[in-house]
């Protein structure tokens, strides 16, 4: 449905409910009716799917990640045209049923000028000291397509630092770079390319530790156009998050256990795939983040389509020896 038919609609809901309206936000399902042919091995703990624009006349679109802020109890969400997002969760008995917006911020640089477009196509990101008891002092790791880099924010968007460039990033093309980003405790930040960098194998990407510059090969989904999207931690492992694009075939979304080899290698386990052609009403989705206690949001960017939507869908894993 066109943008201009959506508007009055939700506008009449807000009116009649109280849950999400003031964000514009409203409950909705990946799963349908129909028999799904593979097994899922994750729950599904709710699903909302966000307006185009919020905080007045704030665009919302092109979510390409999510971290969460666990001193200040916020989500962060991060657009793909320079902009990022705060929001406070609503769950009730388990199941999301809200998304309170707070604040939003354009990237800017150290001069604080908004980035020019060829270097605002963020896409992954990260926070620095968000879980140190001291709220008020956290930190952005922005991941960059295009200009393609790593770079620190402060929380309010503005750029601390010059950017990074690690020698991991070799090889990775304009639309191909650091879509993944996540923490783990034995080898600290660790990026993911979306894509095989120039001089890999087909099917397979590359991880690699940003301080310590270890490198790993991820082996990417069978399925035609597979790309890594994001990456979370999960435990001693990592939980992946990929799309395979490549009309006309089913945009399908898969997430998957990870776990990082001391040869350089990544043994992956599929939890979940999840395909348009088998009835999942999925869309592009390329934010993950890990809520603890074994609960997680995935986000999809709109590409600010009308013919697409902003999903946030939350969902919990079972232990690892049950996956």
């Amino acid at each position: 449905m066109p943008a201009y038919h959506r508007r009055p609609l939700l506008i009449t809901a807000c009116l009649l409910l109280t849950v999400g309206c003031a964000a514009g936000v409203r409950p909705t399902s990946l799963a349908t009716t129909q028999t799904h042919e593979r097994p899922v091995h994750v729950a599904w703990c709710g699903t909302l799917a966000l307006p185009e624009a919020w905080l007045g006349d704030t665009p919302l679109g092109g979510l390409s990640a999510l971290s969460w802020d666990a001193d200040a109890a916020q989500l962060y969400l991060l657009s793909d045209r320079g902009r990022v997002h705060r929001a406070r969760l609503e769950f009730t008995d388990g199941t999301l049923t809200g998304l309170v917006p707070l604040a939003s911020h354009v990237l800017r640089d150290t001069a604080g000028h908004p980035l020019p477009t060829e270097a605002a196509d963020a896409e992954s990101l990260i926070l620095e000291r968000a879980d140190d008891g001291a709220p008020g002092n956290t930190r952005l790791l922005i991941g960059f397509e295009g200009d393609t880099r790593l770079q620190r924010f402060s929380a309010d968007g503005r750029a601390l630092d010059p950017p990074l460039r690690p020698t991991g990033l070799r090889g990775a093309g304009d639309n191909t770079g650091p879509e993944a980003l996540t923490v783990t405790q034995d080898h600290g930040v660790i990026v993911g390319l979306e894509s095989p960098p120039a001089g890999s194998d087909a099917g397979v990407t590359r991880l690699f530790s940003l301080a310590g510059g270890r490198e790993w090969r991820y082996p990417l989904a069978d399925e035609a156009g597979s790309a890594l999207t994001d990456l979370a931690t999960e435990g001693d492992d990592l939980l992946a998050l990929e799309r395979a694009f490549a009309p006309p075939a089913p945009l399908v979304i898969s997430l998957r256990r990870a776990h990082l080899g001391d040869d350089g290698k990544v043994a992956v386990t599929d939890l979940a795939r999840l395909s348009s052609g088998e009835g999942w009403r999925v869309d592009n989705f390329e934010g993950l983040v890990a809520l603890g206690d074994r609960r997680y949001l995935m986000v999809s960017d709109d590409n600010f389509s009308v013919l697409q939507q902003t999903l946030l869908s939350c969902f919990t894993l079972p232990p690892a020896a049950d996956g």
